[in-house]
């Protein structure tokens, strides 16, 4: 069995955002629209843990841009579906300054919280956005524990992980079961499956080019071809 999660960052209009990092709001609609025709399953990341039956979709949001917060729940409340979106708290109100020259807006206390009330999850990405596998475990268990106490201050409840960068190693596993969390988020180009360990599931990013049929085929076609691939060079 396996489950779709997918990674964005930026919702808004290229003229504003640019296109690193960013998707339109109308294309990420005709993402959602697609697998709500299609009567997939949503769920948000924190409910992922054990839950990964054939059929479900996890969109996902890093960084909590403010553009992504102001364009983006609507878009699946439309539906009746929600989404998770994962802060910084260290930067919250702040901009991406990881980015550098391209460092955007993040959203405020007030934009999360609002989110949150209607039904999405807001997560934990970190207290500061660091590679977590370049730190000691002293400094990735702060890392995750600061967020933590800070998004909980603020009356959110993270339920779920995402790596920055995607960066994590053994010992960031550890400190995510230290610290209580049942799903940790990394990256990856395919689906997640129950042979997947909770605390590093994969998700497949998801760029400003991938119209709905590009990125069907980034779902659906790549893989099958993968497959059959493989499966001439094994019987060759």
């Amino acid at each position: 069995m396996s489950a779709t999660i997918l990674c964005y960052h930026k919702v808004g209009f290229a003229s504003e955002e640019g296109r690193r990092l960013n998707i339109e709001p109308s294309r990420l609609r005709s993402h959602v629209n697609f697998f709500a025709r299609k009567n997939r399953p949503f769920l948000v990341a924190g409910d992922l843990n054990g839950s990964l039956a054939d059929g479900i979709v996890c969109f996902t949001f890093d960084d909590a841009y403010e553009s992504t917060m102001v364009h983006a729940p609507e878009i699946f409340e439309e539906l009746g579906v929600r989404a998770t979106f994962y802060a910084v708290p260290g930067r919250v109100g702040g901009t991406s300054d990881w980015d550098g020259s391209l460092s955007r807006p993040l959203a405020d206390w007030d934009l999360l919280l609002s989110a949150q009330a209607r039904g999405h999850e807001i997560g934990n990405h970190s207290q500061n956005h660091p590679r977590l596998a370049e730190l000691s475990a002293e400094d990735q268990l702060s890392e995750i524990q600061n967020a933590h106490e800070s998004l909980v201050s603020q009356r959110i409840k993270p339920k779920s992980f995402c790596f920055p960068y995607g960066s994590h190693n053994s010992t960031t596993l550890a400190c995510l079961r230290r610290a209580g969390y049942p799903v940790g988020l990394a990256l990856g180009k395919r689906p997640a499956t129950t042979e997947d360990n909770p605390l590093c599931l994969p998700r497949i990013v998801v760029a400003y080019s991938d119209t709905l049929p590009m990125l069907l085929y980034k779902l659906i076609v790549k893989p099958k071809l993968k497959r059959r691939r493989a499966g001439g060079l094994q019987s060759a």
